[in-house]
């Protein structure tokens, strides 16, 4: 379990472990065995180490790499994440965003000096000229397990791969709730409208550092009309009869798992 809570943030040390990156791949040295003591790879000046929590009480950082240390070899970080249970996933998930978030403001976005990271209890970077502070960016994004009758509607989009389905999802726009961002995306990549959006629970994504709200709804009106660009194909599937979906460590996969189940509940009810 990560523990990430206030505390004074621990420079890099030797009884450390640390998620070694280059570019957007991990670097492991034995398959799937992201975690990697600190006397198994040579640090250099130009790597940077975030400080990410404490994992099972070990101190845990995050490296970025701009060549692959000898005897490592890389997997991309989509395909390592759908290979986690959900303690793992969470963890690589927070050393992605603050890695990403520590190479992305090495300058002020403001008057363009140098930014001095403040060591203390959080992540913080500061401009040492104009005092502008710069947290890790967190950007909220909306997915949606929507229902219609004993189907639930699964998509996938260009980048996914052809035999693997998803829900529906997007970034939540300036001045939106997060209900309406649904109804927005929804109607945006599939063409339908739904009705009796609920919450279900939430989950960071590293992509680059979007934090997912999951949702129910339920289909009211219109014809699936997959968007040019955004959605290869979607269509309604029955409940037992679905395709590959992802697993249940990331929160797609829980929202279908989770509304099949209420779905299965249901149809019970109304058989007794």
């Amino acid at each position: 379990m990560l523990e990430i809570g206030i505390q004074t943030h621990p420079l890099p040390h030797q009884d450390a472990l640390y998620i070694l990156l280059h570019r957007n791949q991990v670097l492991i040295e034995s398959e799937n065995q992201f975690l990697t003591p600190f006397t198994h790879f040579q640090p250099n000046s130009k790597m940077s180490a975030v400080y990410c929590g404490q994992w099972h009480g070990q101190d845990i950082f995050v490296c970025r790499f701009e060549s692959i240390p000898k005897g490592f070899t890389e997997i991309g970080l989509r395909e390592l994440l759908f290979l986690q249970d959900q303690h793992n996933y969470i963890l690589l998930s927070r050393a992605h965003q603050l890695s990403t978030w520590d190479r992305d403001h090495q300058f002020c976005g403001r008057c363009g000096t140098a930014m001095r990271e403040k060591h203390a209890t959080e992540h913080t970077k500061i401009c040492p000229s104009c005092n502008l502070r710069h947290y890790p960016r967190i950007s909220p994004c909306i997915i949606v397990s929507i229902r219609k009758d004993d189907q639930v509607l699964l998509a996938r989009g260009p980048q996914a791969p052809k035999d693997r389905f998803s829900n529906i999802a997007g970034f939540v726009e300036a001045g939106e709730t997060l209900e309406q961002a649904v109804a927005r995306e929804i109607r945006e990549e599939v063409g339908i409208e739904v009705t009796n959006i609920r919450y279900v629970s939430s989950q960071p994504w590293s992509f680059p550092h979007q934090l997912m709200t999951g949702f129910f709804a339920d289909y009211a009106s219109g014809e699936i009309t997959p968007a040019p660009g955004e959605i290869e194909e979607a269509n309604w599937y029955q409940i037992d009869n679905l395709p590959n979906i992802p697993n249940n460590a990331t929160i797609s996969g829980q929202l279908i798992n989770l509304h099949v189940d209420h779905i299965k509940k249901t149809r019970e009810v109304k058989t007794l």
